[in-house]
């Protein structure tokens, strides 16, 4: 099966090759698996981001292309086994700790907590359009859930309702 490469417009391979050399003395990563990981980082970012921004974006973001490119770097040398993080550094080593931050300034993004500005230093408008998509059993007590049999409940009102809606005569 051929390997697709997701589409890369926050970092570059060379963006990531020069922050971390240790993946280009790596034998076993290319280009091709730099770009790989990169357009999967974007992919995700892409999706957490679109929440507030219109994707994709039309302008130049520093901090997108800081953020894109320390998570592809992240992921790549975790999943391939470049930095180990012994247990007694679990969740202390420099780049945990910078993962775990950027993942707090994206949420920081999607919530309007903290502005993104292109590379003028203008702030990015959020997207206009931004809805709220509801099930039509918003409303009512969930009847199905994944907890013990005990605690589920029938909510009346949406049994009333279903009887009502049906056309019985």
């Amino acid at each position: 099966m051929p390997v697709t490469t997701l589409p890369v417009s926050y970092t570059t391979v060379g963006l990531v090759s020069s922050a971390f050399p240790a993946i280009a003395s790596a034998s076993n990563i290319n280009s091709s698996n730099i770009a790989q990981y990169a357009g999967m980082t974007e992919a995700e970012l892409n999706g957490r981001i679109a929440k507030r921004f219109t994707i994709p974006l039309t302008v130049e973001c520093p901090m997108l292309t800081a953020i894109a490119t320390r998570e592809t770097i992240y992921r790549i040398a975790v999943q391939r086994a470049l930095v180990h993080f012994p247990p007694a550094q679990q969740g202390q080593h420099p780049m945990q700790i910078q993962h775990k931050e950027d993942q707090k300034f994206i949420e920081m993004l999607v919530e309007g907590e903290m502005e993104l500005l292109d590379s003028s230093g203008a702030v990015v408008a959020a997207a206009a359009a931004v809805s709220e998509f509801y099930s039509t059993t918003k409303d009512y007590v969930p009847t199905f859930h994944e907890g013990a049999w005990g605690d589920m409940v029938q909510d009346p009102d949406k049994l009333q309702d279903i009887l009502t809606d049906r056309d019985l005569g």
